[in-house]
């Protein structure tokens, strides 16, 4: 990665339907170098997808919960295997304490997070404890951002 290549990154960061045109304009560049770089970029794994960060309330996903579970460490590829499956979990995070995953949780309601969520991961095996805290309200949410160094 080179001093282009986050360039280009900040562009994407700030408008991933940024037209390979319009970041070339603005670097002085070719249109092609920008699209080679882009698909470099992809294929190495630095961008892993274009996507959309929505309002979840417009959607009517109210329920923002982030839950620490404590797991058998025998058991842990398993669970997280597991809980990569169960559709409301956005994020698993490995953590050093107080909890050995970290998850973020995304759903419609109470129940759909009881129902959906709460009793999926007490039916994993591996699951030896789990805390939920709900959130009221975000103030701020972003993907990895590039700044200009």
């Amino acid at each position: 990665m080179d001093d282009l290549d986050f360039a280009i990154l900040e562009h994407l960061t700030q408008n991933s339907r940024i037209h390979s045109t319009e970041i070339a304009s603005d670097l002085g560049l070719a249109t092609s170098t920008v699209h080679k770089r882009i698909e470099k970029l992809q294929s190495s794994g630095v961008v892993k997808q274009f996507t959309v960060l929505i309002d979840p309330a417009s959607v009517g996903l109210n329920i923002t919960t982030y839950i620490g579970l404590r797991i058998d460490q025998s058991k842990r590829i398993s669970v997280i295997n597991k809980l990569k499956n169960v559709n409301d979990v956005l994020e698993i995070y490995e953590l050093l304490e107080p909890y050995d995953l970290l998850l973020k949780v995304r759903t419609y309601d109470i129940h759909s997070l009881k129902e959906n969520v709460i009793h999926v991961l007490n039916n994993i095996d591996g699951v030896l404890e789990s805390n939920s805290l709900l959130t009221t309200k975000c103030h701020k949410e972003k993907t990895c951002v590039m700044l200009k160094k």
